[in-house]
């Protein structure tokens, strides 16, 4: 199987290059798409893996994510394994996705130790938004907001997600109950390097929303 690691990248040229050197140790199938960075993230990427693409402007991450695995399937990829470009995710956890595809799974959710660092606030909102879900659509996930999964090239074909922003990861859980596709959790390290960052209370209350609207249409 032919997996490539994606990530999508915004304003981390301080973070990236570390990143890409571990995940370098492990395979050299990688694409970085810069999501229209204001500092030199692009620049750092190129100068450990070529395939870096960048966007003109800042879409957000859900888009940032398909241009990332339209490129990777176009390359070949069976699959793709999603990890954010900052070093929240651990290179030592790789095996354990790839593990799981080739047992047949469609979607992989990475799953974190909550005892490790991340805020109260962070931890409440990610357990809501996974009751939420389950009540909802029928499928728990116990970690949703973890960047760290793996799709293959047919469930990428099958989900077609609508979400730009951070309601990608919600989104993907939806659409795996809602596209029966299989899917399994595996344990992954928690690095929580920065509070401010990621889904703030704007974006919950629009993922909240976008939840709703998608029990009524999807």
């Amino acid at each position: 199987m032919k997996v490539y690691i994606v990530i999508p990248a915004y304003n981390e040229a301080a973070r990236i290059g570390d990143v890409l050197k571990d995940i370098k140790k492990v395979t050299s199938n990688v694409i970085v798409v810069d999501d229209g960075s204001a500092d030199n993230t692009s620049q750092v990427a190129k100068k450990y893996i070529k395939n870096v693409l960048k966007h003109r402007v800042n879409l957000g991450k859900g888009a940032t994510l398909k241009t990332a695995c339209e490129a990777a399937f176009g390359m070949g990829a069976d699959a793709v394994i999603m990890m954010d470009s900052d070093g929240q995710h651990k290179v030592e956890d790789i095996p354990v996705f790839i593990e799981a595809l080739e047992n047949g799974f469609d979607v992989v959710f990475g799953s974190r130790n909550f005892y490790m660092g991340i805020p109260l606030v962070r931890f409440l909102g990610n357990k809501f938004a996974s009751l939420l879900v389950s009540l909802m659509f029928g499928i728990y996930v116990s970690d949703i907001l973890c960047g760290f999964k793996a799709i293959t090239k047919s469930a990428y074909k099958k989900m077609n997600w609508e979400s730009k922003g951070y309601g990608i990861e919600t989104e993907m859980a939806v659409l795996t109950a809602k596209k029966r596709l299989s899917h399994c959790e595996v344990a992954v390290q928690a690095v929580y390097l920065d509070r401010l960052k990621g889904v703030t209370l704007l974006d919950a209350f629009d993922i909240f929303f976008s939840v709703l609207r998608w029990r009524l249409t999807k």
